[in-house]
């Protein structure tokens, strides 16, 4: 009989060793002074976004780049708040006023507290109102 319940404990003990109660540190980050974990960022996203920072450090910014690129970021990983508002301040720099809105406030969404969000919101405001700051520079591709 002893035998026959050490492969079920013994199965039982491997089940709880494999079961982690604890997330994963490479989850854990700071949101204010919250300690939380969510899953790490799609590759993807990460990607787009790198290819994105290179088109905008270019001289001049390849700014229809960066935009491309930042719409396949957010296609990739529609929880980022980061993403959404450097989506949106391009989006403003082309003078894609709507879209800009949208990315604000799809930013704003995900975290109301996140100041550069905060900060483009103030800016797409101040864009809508008549005679509201100065002109765009806009680049489009050829």
């Amino acid at each position: 009989m002893l035998l026959m319940r050490r492969p079920l404990l013994l199965g039982a003990l491997l089940l709880a060793a494999c079961g982690h109660a604890e997330p994963n540190p490479r989850t854990l980050h700071y949101v204010g002074k919250d300690l939380v974990a969510t899953p790490p960022a799609d590759y993807r996203a990460y990607g787009a976004y790198a290819q994105a920072q290179l088109a905008l450090g270019s001289d001049p910014p390849d700014l229809v780049t960066a935009l491309e690129q930042l719409r396949l970021a957010t296609d990739f990983d529609h929880h980022d708040a980061h993403l959404w508002t450097v989506r949106g301040q391009v989006e403003l720099q082309l003078g894609e006023l709507n879209s800009a809105r949208r990315s604000s406030a799809r930013a704003l969404a995900l975290r109301p507290e996140y100041v550069p969000a905060q900060a483009l919101a103030a800016q797409v405001q101040q864009q809508q109102q008549p005679g509201g700051g100065p002109p765009q520079v806009v680049q489009r591709r050829p």
